[in-house]
């Protein structure tokens, strides 16, 4: 029910409108990657006013403390393309059914960068995860996720603005070193994303 309110809640606060968004969305669940092991990853953003092709690598520094960079390049449908920076990290508070909780949860923060045309973007975020995984009759396994953030955002020669955005989708574990994403943002850019990760390590 909280999950349902927090996206009401987006869809009066947000319409679609110039550049300006966490460009690389959440593309993955609340669980926290084991402790050092490392996921490559890549996916595709289609956007209201742009498209992007983005890639990660994530590491796992502790079993409850995950790390991502990622590099991607966004193409407006105006003015000329950018290269975006981020990076992220996800602190797991609760593991599903561990001491009976509903879900995982997971607290995140990062920053990104892109550098378009018209002036630089830098945001710094704040985030709340949820996810719950659900095994399937042929072993494979579909977590889906809610991921509910806030970002400080500047643009170059403006004044900072606070913003917040919700991202909805879902992990799909078909083999156990593969996992496909797909994920909508509500933000000031509404989009849809589909990635995949591999494990390396």
């Amino acid at each position: 029910m909280r999950t349902l309110g927090i996206f009401i809640t987006a869809l009066l606060l947000f319409l679609a409108g110039d550049i300006s968004a966490q460009f690389l969305g959440q593309m993955s669940s609340a669980d926290a990657l084991d402790i050092n092991a490392g996921v490559a990853g890549g996916y595709i953003v289609f956007a209201d006013h742009a498209t992007a092709v983005a890639g990660s690598v994530r590491y796992g520094f502790s079993d409850f403390v995950e790390g991502r960079g990622r590099l991607g390049y966004i193409d407006p449908d105006h003015g000329d393309g950018s290269i975006i920076l981020g990076g992220d990290f996800k602190y797991q508070l609760w593991q599903y059914k561990q001491h009976d909780n509903p879900l995982d949860m997971a607290l995140g923060g990062g920053v990104e960068y892109a550098d378009f045309e018209g002036g630089s973007i830098v945001s710094f975020t704040g985030s709340v995860i949820g996810s719950i995984p659900f095994e399937l009759k042929n072993k494979s396994v579909i977590e889906p996720y809610a991921q509910f953030h806030m970002r400080l955002q500047k643009v170059s020669g403006g004044d900072s603005e606070l913003k917040a955005g919700v991202n909805l989708g879902a992990v799909f574990s078909i083999v156990n070193f593969t996992d496909f994403t797909a994920e909508v943002q509500i933000d000031d850019e509404t989009a849809f994303m589909i990635g995949v990760d591999v494990l390396l390590f």
